[in-house]
């Protein structure tokens, strides 16, 4: 499912507007640019453990990471990240993150949600539908709520849930659950 949220985030960097890279996004003081450099970020850190090699840090020089050309950088990512995971037993290499000791299969299991929910920031503060399948967003509302956000309730992370309506739809629900406004836009 990682692999189906990551082209889903190319499908988003795709339709991005050349003059909506530099508009804030729904994370505080970040823009489209510095989300996608972020989520960029996660797409390599996840390649470079499957490999072996030392991540970089995922919240510093955001939009060099992203570049001129964000949705070029992106691919050289998304292809680096697919050949990384796409060998014999890659899902099974133990990595260590801030999440603790686990494989690159359980890793990609967390990190779905994270890099679906910037793929909504950057489509929000670029004015484009993000264009998600029901049954994914079904999914990655269901990781979150069956995770402790204690830990991840924090600055550069998550703020605290937001109310909606009880009919409110699953993307609605997720959105308001990581502490984003559903309703958010950057006019």
């Amino acid at each position: 499912m990682y692999t189906t949220v990551v082209f889903g985030l190319e499908h988003t960097l795709a339709r991005v507007p050349p003059d909506a890279w530099d508009r804030p996004s729904p994370c505080a003081d970040w823009t489209v640019r510095e989300v996608a450099g972020h989520a960029m970020a996660v797409v390599r850190n996840i390649a470079a453990r499957a490999l072996g090699e030392e991540p970089t840090d995922a919240f510093t020089d955001l939009a060099a990471i992203a570049g001129d050309d964000p949705l070029a950088t992106y691919r050289t990512h998304r292809a680096r990240y697919l050949e990384a995971t796409d060998r014999e037993r890659a899902l099974q290499v133990p990595v260590v993150s801030r999440l603790g000791e686990m494989t690159i299969d359980s890793y990609l299991e967390f990190m779905r949600s994270d890099t679906f929910v910037h793929t909504w920031d950057i489509a929000r503060g670029a004015s484009i539908d993000p264009l998600f399948d029901p049954a994914v967003t079904a999914v990655i509302l269901g990781d979150y709520l069956g995770r402790d956000m204690t830990a991840l309730r924090s600055p550069q992370r998550y703020d605290a849930e937001r109310e909606v309506s009880g009919d409110a739809d699953d993307l609605t629900r997720l959105i308001a659950f990581t502490g984003r406004d559903p309703n958010w836009s950057p006019a």
